[in-house]
């Protein structure tokens, strides 16, 4: 730059010193100074154009008679007079060149980003003049922005993957995102139909002015429908992006349609569910603009987002089929309990009471709510007590059912019962029990019967 600034200061004596000359191409050195490829100007002390090159004039779309006697100040956006006036006192401070990136005003309104390089060169009477050089850096600042767009569309859609529990919900969302918080003149979704092999829109946002209606788009490989960047994009599971000037989007059936409505670029995004593409995000921009590998890894970041996102979906909708599964089984077993016309219980090894059934309450050594998280050695005599806390310990031991009988005195009568002991989990069994006093003589305090061999789970 220093070298650039050398050259175009050796010839700018050459070139011509009045607004009339300014405006006509020179010859030998002056012509070099014009033809130069950036930008170049001097300025006098108080940052007024004196000399400035066809580049220059070219830059800001005004002929070198505008801008000679004019304050280079005068051509920068409100914006960003503060950071040029900061350059400015920082230049007049230093013998270095240094660098300053400004926005400038187009004569059509336009707007130019430029990387000015500026140093100051004592003339031979001490006065300071400014040698300017200016680039075009508007594409790399286009750039630049997109990408900070791209990571703000990134986050936003990481935080709505948070709060939205439905994926039309989502994906409404995210074509909002797209279009407010990115770069994107119009956004859309669409799902795979399974069945037909279309590509149904689901979600947009933008302005989108009929163009869903006017599009076919199929994943059948062998379908000119499937040819262009979506079709693509999900037949081959990545990213595809294509500009005006591309010859996917030329052959497209929908390229007029997407000129039509000033989208001269788009990218595909696919999105997956049990690692099968089951639909696209498609973007589209005003910008004939070719992504770039960083651009394009965002991108894909995006659809991986989508991705994870409809991967919980899937859980969260497997995990509610389970839990009306599990509710409508424990409904069932509930009315299987409560059909049951004997005592049923849940005990633990150690004869703890988890759970009490009783259509007949009077049958019960306790009231019920006496009778939960107490043993049976508690409730029980001892002797029958020490049989049924046995019987439940071989269940659980040989997963095997149990059956014994014996006689309690229950409200001053000796009553005898038959029951059953089936393991049911590691360290519980089910008893069910039976009041037999009416089939079996009363003179007998307990028989044990044999054991059933059956499997308790």
């Amino acid at each position: 730059m220093t070298q650039l600034h050398e050259m175009l200061a050796s010839t700018r004596k050459a070139s011509p010193t009045t607004a009339e000359k300014a405006d006509a191409p020179a010859s030998g050195d002056a012509d070099l100074f014009h033809r130069a490829p950036a930008g170049y100007c001097t300025l006098d002390a108080d940052g007024r154009i004196r000399e400035a090159n066809l580049a220059l004039a070219n830059l800001l779309e005004r002929p070198i008679s505008a801008l000679l006697q004019q304050p280079l100040a005068r051509f920068i956006l409100p914006e960003d007079q503060d950071s040029f006036g900061r350059f400015r006192r920082q230049l007049a401070e230093t013998d270095h060149p240094l660098t300053c990136e400004v926005r400038m005003e187009k004569k059509e309104g336009g707007v130019l980003w430029a990387l000015l390089t500026a140093t100051l060169v004592p003339e031979a009477d001490g006065t300071p003049t400014g040698h300017v050089v200016l680039c075009d850096v508007t594409s790399l600042k286009h750039k630049e922005q997109f990408v900070q767009s791209l990571h703000v569309v990134l986050a936003q859609v990481n935080q709505a993957i948070v709060h939205f529990r439905q994926p039309d919900e989502l994906f409404r969302e995210i074509c909002r995102i797209a279009v407010q918080a990115g770069p994107f003149r119009m956004a859309w979704i669409g799902r795979v139909d399974e069945a037909t092999g279309q590509l149904n829109p689901i979600a947009h946002d933008g302005h989108e002015e009929g163009f869903l209606k006017s599009i076919h788009v199929n994943v059948n490989p062998n379908s000119a429908f499937s040819q262009g960047p979506i079709g693509k994009a999900i037949l081959q599971n990545r990213v595809m992006a294509s500009t005006e000037t591309d010859a996917s989007f030329q052959r497209s059936p929908w390229r007029f349609e997407m000129l039509k409505r000033g989208y001269r670029a788009m990218a595909a995004v696919p999105f997956r569910q049990n690692n099968a593409v089951i639909g696209t995000l498609n973007l589209y921009v005003e910008e004939p603009c070719a992504c770039s590998q960083v651009e394009m890894d965002l991108l894909k970041r995006i659809g991986d987002t989508l991705s994870f996102a409809m991967e919980c979906f899937e859980i969260e909708i497997r995990h509610r089929r389970a839990e009306a599964a599990l509710r409508e089984s424990e409904a069932q077993n509930r009315a299987f309990i409560h059909a049951i016309p004997d005592l049923v219980f849940m005990n633990k090894r150690n004869g703890e009471y988890l759970a009490v059934h009783a259509p007949d309450p009077r049958l019960l050594a306790a009231p019920a709510g006496a009778i939960l998280h107490r043993r049976i050695d508690e409730l029980l005599p001892k002797s029958v007590a020490e049989r049924c806390l046995k019987a439940i310990a071989t269940a659980l031991d040989t997963h095997e059912l149990q059956e014994l009988t014996y006689t309690i005195p229950i409200d001053g009568r000796k009553r005898r019962f038959e029951a059953r002991i089936a393991p049911c989990t590691q360290e519980t069994v089910l008893t069910i029990v039976r009041d037999i006093t009416e089939l079996q003589p009363t003179d007998k305090s307990a028989s044990p019967r044999k054991s059933r061999r059956r499997s308790g789970g």
